[in-house]
Order: structure tokens, then sequence, then C-alpha cells
């Protein structure tokens, strides 16, 4: 994570905006709060040494991190949605009641109000930070319309083409606009031939599996610089304390021996590489998907359960829908015509009541209302 907060600070540096893409459960939204709380708290540089000779007991410390863009920073949350609009993100026209009547009144969205905060002289705000989240599931071209031409720092202010709003909607009188209206109360009238600020900077997310969401086309994908979150299986060897150099390749002799740190890390592997060879790496699973089973410390029947609640209840249904309209694909993924030669399996071919004929479907199951050993048995084979 804090490779990817430094890499998001040097596109800021570069004058860049910031995608983090990725499937989900790959840290997207952890590393969003871990850099909010970046804004809020400069942490510790992990670079050069203060020393203080009046301080005895800890005359060494590090300075703070540098950050690239001026401080203080405000910071500002939305999410994209299929109802979100041109008229919440830049500049929207909404209905007031007037003595002579219903008037049109500018009320300005997101992006709009942050270059309002920064040209506001009583501002404290030096820079503005928009966290974006999910923005691939709005029209985000025609959100940003054509304000897409102020993600690129060279044409704001001090930038090398700097450019004036082309805010067409507003009435202009003796060189300026009419009110606007602001999110938190204020109003503000803009110049003619106003410059969009430097300082605003955007942090998007962008889930890689959805397939509901629009695409972004290539216009707005070129003005950020993509960060992409990957599964990290790394996480979770560390979190459960596992040597990954010591982790065995499951075969004939070991496998039913695997521990339930080693099966759960052993089957994302496994289940991602095959999305990966079938459907594309933007398809595999989120290491985050595993995080919340029990601590090392915990008796190995309650792992083994909490990994078979995480399979039914997140696992499972992201394979269905990734494999919707391929059973057989998702057959041979688990496994199913080929099962452990001795006991019970948790996954099976249905078949017709009163008969022996199968489906080329699968039986519904819960793996967690399975006794203990078919758990076990079941997601050891699955690592092979």
């Amino acid at each position: 994570m804090t490779d990817k907060l430094g890499n998001i600070l040097r596109s800021w540096d570069k004058g860049r905006n910031v995608l983090l893409y990725g499937p989900p459960a790959t840290g997207k939204t952890r590393l969003i709060s871990e850099l909010f709380q970046v804004l809020k708290t400069t942490p510790e540089s992990k670079e050069g040494i203060i020393l203080d000779p009046d301080d005895a007991e800890t005359p060494f410390s590090r300075p703070e991190q540098v950050l690239p863009i001026p401080q203080p920073v405000k910071v500002v949350w939305t999410t994209f949605h299929q109802s979100y609009g041109y008229e919440d993100f830049v500049l929207g026209l909404r209905p007031e009641m007037t003595g002579s009547g219903t008037e049109l009144k500018p009320f300005a969205g997101v992006f709009l109000d942050a270059a309002l905060e920064l040209s506001d002289t009583t501002s404290e705000y030096n820079s503005v930070v928009i966290f974006i989240d999910e923005i691939n599931r709005g029209n985000a071209a025609r959100i940003f319309g054509e304000f897409m031409t102020f993600l690129d720092f060279d044409y704001r202010k001090d930038g090398r083409v700097p450019l004036p709003l082309p805010l067409r909607q507003l009435k202009y009188i003796d060189g300026k606009s009419e009110k606007i209206y602001r999110a938190e109360g204020q109003e503000a009238e803009i110049p003619i031939g106003f410059p969009f600020p430097k300082h605003i900077y955007i942090v998007a997310t962008m889930n890689s599996v959805d397939r509901a969401a629009v695409p972004i086309d290539s216009a707005l994908a070129r003005r950020f610089d993509r960060i992409e979150m990957r599964p990290n299986l790394s996480v979770l060897a560390h979190q459960w304390g596992l040597d990954e150099s010591l982790i065995p390749t499951p075969i004939d002799d070991n496998w039913q021996n695997l521990s339930p740190f080693e099966t759960a890390y052993l089957l994302l592997d496994r289940l991602n590489l095959a999305i990966a060879a079938d459907l594309g790496p933007e398809f595999e699973l989120g290491h985050g998907l595993l995080t919340q089973l029990a601590t090392s410390d915990s008796p190995e029947n309650v792992i083994w359960q909490d990994l078979a609640k995480a399979w039914d209840e997140v696992i499972y249904p992201q394979l269905e829908d990734r494999y919707s309209g391929r059973p057989e694909q998702l057959i041979e993924l688990l496994r199913v015509d080929t099962p452990p030669l001795s006991g019970s399996y948790a996954w099976a071919l249905r078949t017709k009541l009163g008969s022996s004929i199968q489906a080329r479907t699968l039986t519904p199951v819960r793996v967690n209302e399975l006794n203990p050993e078919e758990i076990k048995r079941s997601f050891r084979w699955l690592t092979r």
C-alpha cells in the first residue's frame, strides 16, 4: 500500500490525476482511506533524519513527508451512478420560487465548486482533492462534459495553454456572471475569462469486473495515470503468518495435510490462475475476500468454518457471476468430474429425483452446512 500511495503522490507532482483499477476486494477503498488520512495528518517521511540534542530519550526522528500539493487540503467525496449527471458534477440549473414566479438558478456541482473554493480569497484551503468512487458506474464522458478538458493540467491556470471556463449556461453582466449557489450555502460570481485553478486533483476507483458499468472512453482514460490493483497473496500470507517459501505444492502425498490457511492461499491462487487464463486477469478474485478468516490462534475447525462461510457468501457467488451461461467451465473449475477417490465431496452434478440421470448443472450446496471432514477434503482437493 505504501508504494501505491507514493505512486499517487508522484502522479500529482507531475500534474496527473489517478485511476485505481482492479477487481473488487483488492484494496482500492483501503488505499483511498489511507490517502485520506495522509491528507489530514502528514505522516513521517521514510527518508532523512532530524536530530534534537535537547531530547535525551528520542534525539532522532523522521521529518514529515513532503506532499506535492499545497496545504491545507479540502477533501470531497462523490460516487458516480446511472442517474448522476453533468448538473451534479459541474453545473445545474434548479427552479427557485421568486416574487415574479419561478426562475432557474445555477448551482455548482462538485468539480466547479472546487474551482470556486480555490478562487475564494477567504478560503482556508490551497488545494482540493476529489475522490470519485465507481467512476465507470456513470456515463463519465457526459458527466464531465466540456470540463473533461480541465482534467489536463496544461489547460489550467499557470499551465502551458490556460483556457477560460466555458460556462455558456450563465448570464454575464458587466463582465461577471450571475450568482452561482454553492454546496455549503455560499454564493460566487465568475468573471469572463476565468481560468480553471491548478491545484485540483482527482483520485477515482474503477471496478474491472462490473459488466453493468459504462466503459470509460479513451479521451477520459488518457487523462489519468492508471494504478492497477491486483489480488495480492502476500497480504494474506502476512496476515496469517505464513512463510510463502514453505507453502507446499499440493500433490498426491500431501494435499490431505494442508492447513486451513495454506488451503485458502492455494485455493485463491488456483482459482485466479484459471480465471485469468479463461476470462482475463481483470476478472480475478480479490484477496480481500479472505481477510475475514479467523486469526491463527483460533481453533482449526473455526478457521475451516470461516473459509466455508466466505465461500458460500462471497467467493462462489462471484464465480457464478463470472461463469454465467458457461456451466461446463464452472463444473471443470470445481473438479466435479474428478472428485477425490474416497470420501464425500461438496460439489456434484444434479440428479433427477428417483433416477440416476444427471444433468450438466451443479447441485445447490451450502458448504458451511457440511460436516467438517467434508469441508476440509473438498477445499483441499480444489487446490490441486
